[in-house]
């Protein structure tokens, strides 16, 4: 990515962040690009939540790097208040919440790996895509 800062708003959805803390990859990349301040995450504080969940059960041996990305993330991202608007888009109602969050933060990008959110491929002018896509629109810019 050049060095100009993007303005785009986006939600990372809970499988995006637990590949970046355990499994690098592009995930990770897009983690450093938000960690230099050039795009700027939107959380709710039910996604950190999940999030904690899944390392704490899944990849305890992780629990220290989850600890500094909690931190990360509450400190420099937008964390938003879910419970004002409520939508049904995925067919699987538990990822409502990353739609909603991105709705409310008024994203351009909700980034995941899940198949129940990529089917939908956007929902209104926020656009669904798996990591690669989204660091391959970061370089355009």
């Amino acid at each position: 990515m050049k060095n100009n800062k993007s303005n785009y708003r986006i939600v990372l959805d809970t499988n995006v962040l637990v590949s970046a803390i355990v499994f690098g990859g592009k995930p990770r990349e897009i983690l450093d690009i938000f960690a230099e301040n050039n795009v700027t995450v939107v959380i709710a504080e039910e996604i950190i939540t999940e999030l904690r969940r899944k390392i704490i059960t899944k990849f305890p041996e992780f629990t220290r790097d989850f600890v500094a990305i909690e931190r990360l993330l509450k400190r420099d991202s937008m964390i938003v208040k879910l419970g004002t608007v409520h939508i049904n888009a995925s067919r699987d109602a538990d990822d409502n919440k990353f739609i909603e969050t991105a709705l409310i933060g008024e994203c351009q990008f909700l980034v995941s790996g899940d198949k129940d959110l990529l089917v939908l491929g956007s929902y209104l002018n926020i656009k669904i895509v798996k990591p690669t896509q989204f660091l391959g629109i970061l370089s355009k810019i």
